[in-house]
């Protein structure tokens, strides 16, 4: 049982206790890349992506689903892919269930509802 006089007062009030912060380095090494959209790729056409095999969750207001690293030309992004889409069904199909997808994939442009979004297309 805390007692007023045990109770943990707030930092502020603790005396001088600062915190020192480390110089930020300038190699940019912890940013993180864009997130892939539609704009991203060929207007027309197929677009050839390559997955590189790193791959978190993602959870957001539209569900959820796995962030892929993926590189389109040579440029690095980060992909966002739900659970209950055709995009994952047929990457799942594909690389299968472990948890490392490598490889070239094939996607264009489409559109559904008047907002353009990303198709696999093999």
């Amino acid at each position: 049982m805390n007692s007023p006089e045990t109770k943990r007062r707030p930092f502020e009030d603790q005396g001088d206790k600062t915190m020192i912060l480390p110089v930020p380095t300038t190699n940019g090494g912890g940013e993180l890349p864009p997130f892939l959209k539609a704009k991203d790729i060929s207007a027309r056409g197929i677009t050839k992506i390559t997955l590189l095999g790193d791959m978190r969750k993602s959870t957001s207001q539209f569900g959820e689903g796995i962030d892929l690293a993926c590189k389109v030309d040579s440029k690095r992004y980060s992909w966002t892919v739900k659970y209950d889409s055709g995009n994952y069904r047929r990457l799942f199909e594909r690389f299968g269930p472990k948890n490392e997808w490598k490889g070239v994939v094939q996607v264009e442009r489409k559109k559904y509802l008047g907002r353009e979004y990303i198709a696999v297309t093999d």
